[in-house]
């Protein structure tokens, strides 16, 4: 009988598992790419000129041409800065698992992109925030501080702002479980010998 004989199979569990988390990984990081990199181009273009009254003299309005731009508020800046960075470090380290392979020393490959990964997502997490922050002001203003609202002046460039905070949020989550599968492929090196036996 086949079940009585003294050959046995061999699967390589492990040779396949890592593959299929590696193709997981790459594809979030894909996705991150997406995300802060829509986050950077839809803030960095955002701009919008309205000509508003300023004041009346009289019967006379006095108009003005105001324009909104990211680069008034440095929350904005950094906002674009920070996401751009988390674009470039995806974009990176998707080359890097693609082709960088052989550029392991002394397994310190894992360790230092463990740790680039929780710098990105400290990063995205500051820009986003102090983005998020700006954007509350802009909509709903400060009473106690007399800072009116923005918004309802200049309504398309909030709305690029909002879409830009939403792909920026998104690619924080997945920059994120980015960096705890990155932290957990750090701890848990594949045994290249392991493998099941099937009787």
């Amino acid at each position: 009988m086949a079940l009585q004989s003294e050959e046995k199979l061999e699967v390589g569990y492990s040779s396949l598992q890592p593959k299929t988390r590696k193709w997981v990984l790459l594809m979030l990081r894909l996705l991150a790419f997406f995300a802060t990199a829509a986050a950077t181009v839809v803030m960095g273009l955002n701009k919008e000129t309205k000509t508003l009254v300023v004041a009346t003299v009289g019967s006379t309005p006095i108009k003005a041409s105001l324009t909104a731009k990211f680069q008034h508020t440095p929350a904005f800046v950094f906002f674009v800065i920070a996401n751009g960075l988390a674009s470039i470090h995806n974009l990176v380290m998707i080359m890097g698992d693609l082709f960088g392979q052989k550029l392991d020393y002394k397994g310190l490959r894992l360790a230092m992109i463990a740790i680039l990964d929780m710098m990105t997502v400290a990063l995205v997490s500051g820009g986003v925030s102090a983005a998020a922050f700006m954007a509350e002001l802009g909509k709903n203003g400060n009473s106690h501080a007399r800072w009116n609202k923005i918004c309802d002046k200049f309504e398309t460039f909030c709305d690029h702002g909002g879409g830009a905070l939403i792909a920026s949020f998104a690619g924080l989550i997945l920059t994120l479980i980015i960096s705890v599968m990155s932290i957990i492929k750090l701890l848990i090196k594949p045994k290249p010998d392991s493998t099941i036996v099937v009787p």
